[in-house]
């Protein structure tokens, strides 16, 4: 059960796909072409590598950033060199872009200490002319739909009338699925989270997709 959570949690964290990518060096072809460029394109193409960049560009960082710290330690003084640091910057364009990010900034300033001092920044949609900076009321929406996930809509429909959280209807479909363990000293929002987290291991996602 522990295992099918596992892979709920890989699901929606590397929720990317990389099939039929193909890495063009291009300008940086006689690099590319050592082992010391093949190594860069496999740490590039990691799911973690490709994690760490996404949730740099979801809060507006230079998507390499994160990385400095992993590609030094993987290639030592190498990472150090420009012309590696720019094939990485190469490689991570063509790697969000096929994953479906669009490239929005050259040179973004990386103000904290980092391998890099300016990187490419990117975005998950085509740049609006028009783009205003997100608004409470926006971040709340993104919040909601975002809670409103399949599995949590399924257990909602189940759990609240009218619109209201029932706990007593949230325990009977927590017993229903076998899951038995009372949260009562929490509060009813840590309730639901707890009993949601419990079920996720147990309910097929057949239940509810």
């Amino acid at each position: 059960m522990m295992r099918d959570f596992e892979n709920h949690v890989d699901s929606v964290i590397l929720n990317f796909d990389l099939t039929g990518f193909t890495y063009d060096p291009q300008n940086f072809r006689e690099l590319y072409e050592t082992d010391l460029g093949a190594a860069a394109l496999i740490f590039m193409t990691r799911p973690a590598a490709i994690a760490l960049m996404c949730a740099a560009t979801d809060i507006e960082r230079a998507a390499v950033e994160p990385l400095a710290p992993f590609l030094v330690q993987v290639f030592g003084d190498a990472a150090i060199d420009d012309r590696f640091k720019q094939m990485i910057g190469h490689m991570a364009r063509q790697v969000l872009e096929h994953i479906g990010y669009y490239h929005d900034r050259k040179s973004v300033q990386i103000t904290r200490a980092n391998l890099f001092s300016t990187a490419s920044g990117y975005r998950k949609s085509p740049k609006d002319k028009n783009t205003m900076r997100v608004t409470p009321e926006q971040r709340a929406a993104w919040l909601m739909n975002t809670a409103k996930g399949p599995f949590n809509q399924w257990l909602d429909g189940q759990v609240k009338v009218d619109g209201v959280f029932d706990l007593k209807r949230l325990y009977e479909v927590a017993e229903k699925w076998g899951v038995t363990k009372r949260y009562d000293h929490l509060n009813p929002g840590q309730q639901r989270m707890n009993i949601g987290v419990a079920l996720r291991k147990v309910v097929p996602e057949s239940e509810y997709t």
